[in-house]
């Protein structure tokens, strides 16, 4: 509601280009303002000084979050090599120093060509972990370290784009999990000196790309919240953002028995993963349905009927 026009609730993932200095809470905080929304949440923490693609789900967009947890990211990172933080990255205190290699271009190429694959990653006491319900960060700031089991991560590509002494600029494909300061940490030591984090920026998250993002301005300008849409041209619907899962076109008599929460049999060729995307005859998204044992379809989330407004419920 804006300016006490009553409207339907804006329902879809806002693809947000987060600023550095602001945390990925208040940012949401921020979009669910510019909206007017009770309801939001986001995929993939991004610290402070990070900045990049956020993506904010608002109204019963919400619903589908946990479906989109383990996607794969690409970040590009630029590393200041020779110095060693608290955090791990520009705004800690600096806690050790080491001589920088006398590396070429190639020779760094080859070295970062080295930690591509699965790896184990101790995540950094500076993170939002949680330890007994106190996260990780809050300990650290006491002066308080924990242990932390190792993590299985995968690193899929890494690319050298730029090396001016002291400084590397790199882009890295990653699945989830990964906690780029650490990894830089953690290259830096194999190579026998020390590095930190001076900028982090991500520009992927899963199927959502660095052409969508929209930033906090632009958002919240009358330019973009003039008329009726108030902005939701920005949102991307929930079924777009679910389109890596098989879509199922149901008939209207199946469509009443999936609503009712009962099973319907299907003879239509099937997708062999777990999940797939369920649409009405018309194409209306109805949200995400699986399979039973004896092979028949039923709901996983469904998307309660009206209550995604906007652009939100179709995808062609």
């Amino acid at each position: 509601m804006r300016n006490g026009t009553s409207t339907p609730q804006a329902c879809g993932f806002l693809i947000l280009d987060k600023p550095t200095g602001l945390s990925s809470n208040a940012a949401l905080q921020q979009v669910k303002r510019i909206y007017g929304m009770r309801r939001g949440g986001y995929l993939g923490t991004l610290d402070p000084l990070a900045t990049g693609l956020l993506p904010i789900a608002l109204g019963e967009a919400t619903r589908f979050l946990p479906y989109l947890l383990a996607q794969p990211k690409t970040y590009r990172v630029e590393a200041h090599l020779g110095i060693q933080t608290a955090t791990g990255d520009r705004e800690g205190v600096v806690t050790g120093e080491a001589r920088v290699p006398d590396w070429t271009f190639e020779d760094l190429a080859r070295s970062t060509q080295t930690r591509i694959g699965e790896s184990l990653q101790v995540p950094p006491m500076y993170s939002a972990l949680k330890q007994g319900g106190t996260p990780l960060y809050a300990l650290a700031r006491k002066g308080i370290e924990v242990a932390r089991p190792a993590r299985r991560i995968v690193v899929d590509r890494i690319t050298v784009l730029g090396w001016v002494p002291p400084r590397l600029t790199l882009e890295i494909d990653c699945g989830p999990g990964v906690y780029i300061r650490t990894w830089v940490e953690d290259w830096a030591k194999s190579q026998g000196t020390l590095a930190h984090v001076g900028s982090l920026r991500r520009l992927r998250v899963g199927l959502f790309e660095a052409q969508d993002m929209v930033t906090l301005e632009a958002l919240d300008s009358p330019r973009l919240l003039q008329g009726t849409s108030e902005g939701r041209e920005a949102l991307l619907p929930p079924a777009q953002a679910l389109r890596h899962y098989a879509a199922v076109t149901l008939e209207p008599g199946a469509v009443q028995r999936i609503l009712q929460g009962q099973a319907v049999p299907w003879t239509g060729e099937r997708s062999e993963a777990a999940r797939v995307r369920l649409h009405g005859a018309g194409g209306t998204f109805l949200g995400l349905g699986g399979w039973t044992a004896s092979g028949a379809l039923r709901a996983i989330r469904l998307l309660p009927g009206g209550t995604c407004a906007g652009p939100g419920q179709r995808l062609e």
